[in-house]
């Protein structure tokens, strides 16, 4: 599985940050489901692991004094809108891998898209950040005897969604919305 890039990692991380009073947030991740798809089909692990991704990098921040995913009451809230669709259907490299029954390699892309909203105490709106990353990955039967010596795909999927939480803090710091 490879990236496209369009989402690269902030230069300086955790960022340097001169607050004296740091306020606390409070995460709310939303999965959308891509249209088309059933509730029972969506991996019920998706949500979990960008929820653990998200956490992860706003403590790591230190932007923040607390960083909570339950109900309580924070200075800070971020509502993260996570989505996902499949590339354009499936492609001709698919369709002829498909029919060979992978003998020739295929290509299959997915979308991860992001949409993060602030909002204050009084639950008005400080600003949106939206992000995308396009994620690739060759299908092959051949490919499989490589596979034990790369990351597999759920290594880079949580990579992608930390390096997408990164950028979205760095993006927000810069436009003062915290």
């Amino acid at each position: 599985m490879v990236r496209d890039g369009n989402v690269k990692p902030p230069a300086q991380w955790p960022p340097h940050s001169n607050q004296q009073v740091k306020k606390s947030i409070a995460l709310h991740i939303i999965e959308v489901e891509p249209q088309g798809v059933s509730s029972q089909e969506v991996h019920p692990d998706i949500a979990g692991d960008f929820r653990a991704q998200a956490v992860k990098a706003y403590s790591e921040s230190g932007l923040f004094s607390s960083v909570v995913t339950s109900g309580v009451p924070a200075d800070l809230q971020a509502d993260i809108t996570v989505s996902g669709k499949g590339g354009d259907g499936l492609s001709w490299s698919g369709a002829i891998s498909a029919l060979t029954l992978t003998m020739i390699p295929g290509v299959v892309s997915q979308d991860v898209i992001t949409s993060t909203t602030y909002r204050d105490r009084q639950q008005k709106v400080i600003g949106t950040i939206g992000k995308n990353e396009r994620l690739g990955f060759w299908i092959q039967f051949f490919l499989l005897f490589a596979m034990p010596f790369v990351d597999g795909p759920n290594t880079i999927l949580d990579e992608t969604q930390y390096d997408m939480n990164r950028v979205t803090i760095e993006e927000a710091r810069s436009k003062g919305f915290f």
